[in-house]
């Protein structure tokens, strides 16, 4: 492998030719078209051990990662891992230049054709930019970790450190590809690895319009989306009151939740963004004259700090008060509809949330057999094309069918993927050293 300034570029070029979007066959492609550049330095071919792929399981495209590892001479168990992700996001923002997305040359060469906002248009003109789908997340970042194992690999004796590599998959979609990794790392570290420090080579994202700065994040912020599935009462138009607009219940929790900025999250000094509605939408699959009986919206809340314990009791809270929230707006408006219409009209709706635990204890109580298998009977029988947040939804409004209990309410829970944050606290001796890299 060339390690050169040319020679990374031109890896780079290698990389993102490759249509590696997520999810799909590409993903495959490139992982092996780095197990293959990988295989062919001198170390891997007498260290054949030493490199190889981490399936996905059960994956429909076959995807795997990649982990190839240089061990230091002498032996130790210290180790550092370099990681990226190896899919991309698909091209449609490409438009009429989509078919040259992947080929990063003739890419930058046309793009002026597109319109492009004016802080791009300044990084085309200087000439010191390569356009081009994953250019930047993130292959220019696996090609430098590609160049620097193998730089690290002509010689163990020089470095007092394991430098592992791991290419993951998935990243933009489900995260199957670090998922699938983490039960990897944790078997190598059963068997005595110790990991001092991850680096992740994405690049560096401006925090507001107009900012140079380069930034070396410690630690990595989490990930959580709490759902909120709401159950009203159906119910023909012409009989508005008598029924409970689920997309009501949902427009409210979206009032309240949608970029509170109570929900950012501080750390050290820095504020990390609030809430937001990633889905919302009612439940029914066809046309009807009456008020949809189900909705759901689903947030992402980035947490520095917060447990799921935590986030779970303040989404309970964010749903009693939308609930209270559209019981209001109903009375009002069933008070200004009865002075106008010369008639009563009650509301009788009351305020019921629950969480997802505390729905499957409740239906369990009732359910003749065993629960447990008919909700993994259930997701079995789900259509493959549902990704995991659909079925985990799907799997939620089947216990409601169960429940005895038909009042309105609001379920909430949390949808995969899920990702803890690691903080870089500044307490023990290994995240001291790892602020001195």
């Amino acid at each position: 492998m060339d390690i050169s300034r040319e020679g990374i570029y031109n890896l780079l070029l290698d990389l993102v030719k490759i249509p590696s979007v997520s999810p799909g066959k590409g993903e495959t492609l490139i992982a092996e078209f780095i197990h293959d550049t990988l295989r062919d330095l001198p170390y891997f071919q007498k260290h054949t051990d030493n490199l190889y792929y981490i399936p996905i399981p059960n994956d429909p495209f076959s995807r795997k990662n990649v982990f190839a590892m240089v061990e230091a001479e002498p032996k130790t168990n210290r180790t550092i891992i370099l990681t990226g992700h190896i899919d991309v996001v698909d091209t449609k923002e490409a438009r009429s230049l989509e078919e040259v997305a992947f080929d990063p040359e003739e890419y930058t060469k046309r793009i002026k054709e597109l319109d492009l906002p004016e802080e791009a248009a300044k990084d085309l003109e200087s000439g010191k930019y390569l356009f081009g789908r994953g250019v930047m997340d993130m292959k220019a970042g696996i090609a430098i970790q590609m160049a620097l194992l193998a730089e690290y690999s002509q010689n163990p004796k020089n470095i007092p450190i394991n430098i592992a590599f791991l290419a993951v998959v998935d990243e933009e979609n489900n995260s199957a590809g670090m998922r699938t990794a983490i039960t990897h790392l944790a078997k190598l570290q059963n068997q005595g690895l110790e990991f001092v420090a991850c680096i992740n080579s994405e690049g560096v994202i401006p925090k507001y319009p107009g900012d140079t700065n380069r930034y070396i994040d410690i630690g990595t912020i989490g990930k959580i989306m709490p759902f909120f599935y709401c159950v009203g009462r159906e119910s023909h138009v012409g009989q508005y009151y008598a029924g409970l607009n689920a997309n009501l219940l949902t427009s409210a929790v979206n009032m309240i939740l949608e970029g509170n900025p109570e929900w950012a999250e501080k750390w050290r000094g820095e504020v990390y963004p609030p809430p937001a509605s990633l889905k919302q939408k009612d439940l029914r699959e066809i046309y009807s004259v009456t008020l949809p009986a189900r909705a759901m919206v689903y947030f992402n809340h980035l947490t520095v700090t917060s447990t799921p314990a935590e986030i779970l009791e303040k989404s309970k809270e964010v749903a009693t008060q939308a609930f209270e929230k559209a019981i209001n707006h109903l009375e009002q408006s069933a008070n200004e509809f009865s002075k106008k219409a010369n008639t009563s009209v009650p509301i009788p709706w009351k305020t019921k949330i629950i969480t997802w635990q505390e729905l499957l204890i409740e239906v369990s109580k009732t359910f003749e057999g065993e629960l447990d298998n008919y909700i993994k009977e259930f997701i079995n029988n789900l259509p493959d094309e549902l990704d995991e947040r659909d079925k985990s939804l799907a799997t939620v409004g089947e216990l409601i069918r169960l429940y005895p209990d038909k009042n309105p309410m609001i379920v909430v829970g949390f949808l995969p993927p899920y990702y803890p944050h690691k903080t870089n606290k500044r307490e023990i001796e290994s995240e001291k050293r790892c602020l001195q890299l």
